[in-house]
């Protein structure tokens, strides 16, 4: 029974992969709001049929485990402004004193994202191949898992022009600086909106917002990354923004595992120096690739996989992340 059912789940990745393969009207298009209000650039979104299947999709030994998959797979677009700066006294807390602090900043939003809806007009009929009740278990042995969290997290990584990094700073949670941002950036347009840190953001994963919703953005959330004593001399820096997508891949064996998470990655240059600091000087770096055309297609940011620090302690985690088949044992010989 088992082996059948796992059969089954076989087909039916098989299936899900066949029809964007074969159905020529299921070209992925863009999902992504409308930029607005000083905000630069979005992540829109990203998602293969691989990742939607997960662990659906039997794999082999040497190909990468993705996870979790439909319909437990989320993902959100980030939009954000420009790298910013802000001058304010803040205390220091090696000396305890009041010092005039120069402060980095990203001020974003969030609007949760259908993935479905990169097949376009044929979503209803890739939701159909991704859930198939004939082939999906009926039976609920575990409880009812809770609604995942969404828990962002921005890392400013200092880099020089090879691209390696110098330094490392994750984003900090300062009331002070928090404040100080909103009224700059947002003080003037409505009482109503809030503008969260890192810890205040942490929300469960709520209802996917369409496409087509012509109010995308009022069902967004505002953040801001703030980082301090970040040194000024590198000319370049990327920021990584993880937490708004669940996807995950593993890679290697028992005795060398890599665990990545899908992360947002932004790069900027400040060509200037470091005494005369001026928000003027970040400037965007955008990564360009050609299309399926051969066409140049300009991509601003970029959704890769970086490494996370995990130990899995899964029994036979191979075995149940690859949907790999265990043959029968051989009856005991008399």
């Amino acid at each position: 029974m088992a082996r059948s059912l796992v059969s089954n789940r076989f087909i039916a990745a098989g299936a899900v992969l066949a029809f964007f393969v074969a159905s020529p009207s299921a070209n992925a298009q863009v999902v992504r709001a409308p930029l607005t209000e000083g905000f630069a650039r979005t992540s829109s979104i990203a998602m293969s049929v691989d990742e939607m299947l997960g662990t659906r999709k039997a794999r082999a030994a040497d190909e990468p485990i993705l996870g979790p998959g439909y319909p437990a797979l989320y993902i959100a677009e980030v939009q954000y402004k420009p790298m910013r700066l802000i001058r304010m006294e803040l205390m220091n807390p090696k000396t305890g004193k009041m010092e005039k602090e120069l402060v980095r900043y990203l001020v974003y939003r969030v609007i949760r994202r259908d993935y479905t809806e990169l097949a376009g007009k044929d979503k209803a009929e890739l939701e159909k191949k991704l859930f198939n009740p004939e082939t999906d278990p009926a039976n609920a042995l575990d409880p009812e898992t809770p609604i995942p969290l969404q828990m962002p997290r921005f890392l400013l990584e200092t880099e020089d022009r090879a691209g390696t990094v110098i330094a490392s700073y994750p984003d900090e949670i300062n009331i002070e600086i928090q404040n100080a941002v909103f009224l700059r950036e947002m003080g003037r347009k409505s009482k109503e909106m809030k503008l969260l840190n890192s810890v205040e953001a942490i929300s469960e994963i709520g209802p996917a917002v369409a496409a087509d919703d012509k109010d995308a953005l009022l069902k967004a959330f505002y953040g801001v990354a703030v980082w301090r004593n970040v040194d000024p001399k590198p000319d370049f820096l990327s920021v990584t923004m993880s937490g708004f997508s669940n996807a995950y891949r593993v890679s290697g064996d028992s005795a060398n595992r890599l665990v990545e998470e899908k992360v947002i990655v932004q790069k900027f240059a400040r060509p200037g120096d470091e005494y005369l600091q001026d928000e003027m000087e970040f400037r965007f770096l955008d990564e360009a690739d050609t299309d399926a055309d051969g066409k140049l297609d300009v991509r601003y940011p970029m959704w890769k996989y970086r490494s996370k620090p995990v130990e899995l302690k899964v029994r036979d985690l191979d075995t149940v992340l690859r949907n790999a088949r265990r043959e029968p044992a051989a009856p005991a010989e008399n």
